[in-house]
C-alpha cells in the first residue's frame, strides 16, 4: 500500500518542480531545490511503519489493564512472594520439634558386654515457650502478611498507572500523526491554487515553493511522533508481557473524568485507601506487635522431659524432669532491655512514617488534581472557542488567498495555528488523561470514569 504521506509529498514536490520548469527557473535553482529537500525516489522513512496506520482490531484501555494485572511479570512474583510469607505465622505458632535421647550410664572399661552396664536411659525432651509467645510471634507473622498485601497493592497501582500513562501517549502520538496527514493533505491543496495562480502571474516563485518546505517540515515532526508511539507501545507490551515491537491496533478514545470530585473528597479517600499510606500503617502494626514479643521475653520458657531407664541389675524405674528458665537474671536482663528499648524506637520511627507519608500523599492528589483540572480547562476552551475560531481563520483566508485579498504567507501562518491549535486541544486531552491516572494512584482507588468523544478537528473545516 502507498503511503499516504510519502504520496502527498511526492506530488506537492512534483508539481514545484514541474512550475519551476515551465515559468524560467534556471537549472542550479533547480538542483538546489532538489538537494535541499527530501529525495522523491526514496520512501519516507518510518511513516510506511503499523504505527502511522495501526492495524488489528481496536484496543481498549480497560482490556491492556485487564491483561497487565493478570500477566505482568513483577505482580506474578510478588503473589508468590505473599504465598511463600503466608506460611510463616503456622511456622510461628507450631512448637519445636522434641529431642529423643538415648543414654548409657557406667559401662566398665574392662568389658565390651553391654550387659555389664548398670542403666540404659531413654528420654523425649520438649522445649515450651513462656505464655502467649507463640501467639505474639504468630501476629508479627501475619504483619508480615499485611506487609506483603500491600506491596502487591501499591505495585497494581503503579502498573495501572503506568499503563494509562501510555497509553495516553500512544493516544496522543497517532492523533498528533492523523493530525498531520489531514495538514499534508491540506497543504496539497494549497499548492494546487498557488500553481493555479502562479500560471496567470499573479504570485511569485516563492509561494510555490513554500508548500515544499511546509511539507519538509510537517515530514520532520512525523517522525517525532512516529518514535514516542513506538516507545509508548513499547512500554505497553512490555508491562503486559509481550514482545515489546508487538503491534497495537488502533486505540479506542481514554475515559475521561466528566466532573472531578472535591477535593476534601479526595483526601478523605486517600487517607483511607492509599495503598503506600496503608502499608505504613501495617509498618506500625507490625512493630507494635514485635514489641509486644519482644516484652514477652521478660517470661520464662520451660522445658519438660521424661524418660524410661532400663537396669539389667535392678528394677526398671521412670524418670522425669522440669527446668524453667529466669530471664531477669541481673547478668541476662540487661539484653531483653535492650531489645525493648531497640524496638520502642522503631515504634515511634513507624509512627513518624505514618505522619509523613500522609503528607505526601496529601500534596500528590493536590498536586495531581491540580493539574487534571488545569487540563480539563484547556481542553474545554481549545474544543469550544480556540479550534472553532481558529478554522475558521483558515477558511477565510483560503477564500481570501483565492482573491488575492491576502497574502500567501498569511494562508500558511493561518494553516500553522489551526494545526498547533489541533496539537494542543489533544495534548490537553493527553494530559488530562495522564494527570486523572496519577491522581487515582494518589487516591488509591479508581474514579468513575465517563467516555468523552473526541473526534479529530478536520483542518480547513
Amino acid at each position: 500500500m502507498t503511503n499516504p504521506v510519502a504520496s502527498s509529498f511526492l506530488r506537492i514536490l512534483g508539481r514545484g518542480i514541474l512550475a519551476l520548469s515551465l515559468f524560467g527557473i534556471g537549472l542550479s535553482g533547480s538542483a538546489r531545490l532538489r538537494a535541499q529537500a527530501p529525495n522523491p525516489t526514496r520512501p519516507l522513512p518510518g511513516l510506511s511503519d503499523p504505527e502511522a496506520q495501526p492495524t488489528g482490531p481496536p484496543v481498549a484501555l480497560a482490556d491492556l489493564i485487564g491483561e497487565a494485572l493478570e500477566r505482568n511479570p513483577e505482580l506474578i512474583v510478588l503473589r508468590q512472594q505473599a504465598g511463600a510469607v503466608r506460611q510463616r505465622p503456622a511456622q510461628a505458632r507450631a512448637l519445636d520439634a522434641p529431642m529423643a535421647e538415648a543414654q548409657v550410664w557406667q559401662w566398665p572399661f574392662n568389658s565390651v558386654n553391654p550387659a555389664d552396664t548398670t542403666m540404659y536411659m531413654f528420654m523425649v525432651t520438649q522445649d515450651l515457650p513462656g505464655r502467649r509467645k507463640r501467639q505474639l510471634r504468630a501476629a508479627v507473622a501475619e504483619q508480615d502478611v499485611a506487609l506483603a498485601d500491600n506491596d502487591i497493592s501499591i505495585r497494581t497501582r503503579d502498573v495501572v498507572n503506568a499503563i494509562k500513562q501510555a497509553y495516553a501517549s500512544l493516544f496522543i502520538a497517532r492523533k498528533a500523526t492523523r493530525i498531520y496527514l489531514d495538514s499534508i493533505e491540506l497543504l496539497r491543496q494549497i499548492a494546487d491554487v498557488s500553481q493555479a495562480k502562479y500560471s496567470t502571474g499573479r504570485i511569485s516563485q516563492q509561494d510555490v515553493l513554500k508548500p515544499v518546505v511546509e511539507l519538509s517540515r510537517l515530514h520532520t515532526d512525523l517522525i517525532v511522533f512516529d518514535e514516542r508511539a513506538k516507545l509508548a507501545s513499547a512500554r505497553i507490551n512490555v508491562l503486559v508481557n509481550r514482545p515489546p515491537e508487538t503491534p497495537i491496533g488502533p486505540l479506542l478514545d481514554p475515559p475521561l473524568q466528566a466532573a472531578l470530585p472535591a477535593t476534601a473528597d479526595l483526601q478523605r479517600q486517600a487517607i483511607e485507601r492509599q495503598p503506600e499510606l496503608q502499608r505504613a500503617h501495617t509498618e506500625v502494626a507490625r512493630a507494635e506487635a514485635e514489641l509486644a514479643s519482644v516484652r514477652s521475653d521478660y517470661e520464662p520458657d520451660f522445658t519438660v522431659q521424661g524418660g524410661y531407664m532400663f537396669m539389667p541389675r535392678m528394677t526398671d524405674a521412670w524418670s522425669a524432669r522440669i527446668g524453667i528458665s529466669w530471664p531477669k537474671a541481673p547478668w541476662s536482663r540487661g539484653k531483653i532491655d535492650a531489645r525493648v528499648a531497640e524496638q520502642t524506637i522503631a515504634v515511634q520511627a513507624a509512627k513518624a512514617r505514618v505522619d509523613a507519608r500522609e503528607s505526601a500523599v496529601r500534596l500528590g492528589v493536590q498536586e495531581a488534581y491540580v493539574r487534571a483540572r488545569s487540563a480539563q480547562n484547556r481542553a474545554d476552551l481549545l474544543r469550544t472557542t480556540i479550534l472553532p475560531q481558529s478554522q475558521q481563520t483558515l477558511e477565510v483566508s483560503r477564500v481570501a488567498y483565492q482573491t488575492d485579498r491576502v497574502d500567501f504567507q498569511t494562508l500558511i501562518d493561518s494553516e500553522r495555528v489551526l494545526l498547533e491549535v489541533n496539537l494542543d486541544y489533544f495534548r490537553a486531552l493527553s494530559d488530562l488523561a495522564q494527570a486523572l491516572a496519577d491522581l487515582e494512584r494518589a487516591v488509591g482507588t479508581d474514579l468513575p470514569t465517563a467516555a468523552v468523544s473526541t473526534p479529530p478537528a478536520k483542518e480547513g473545516q
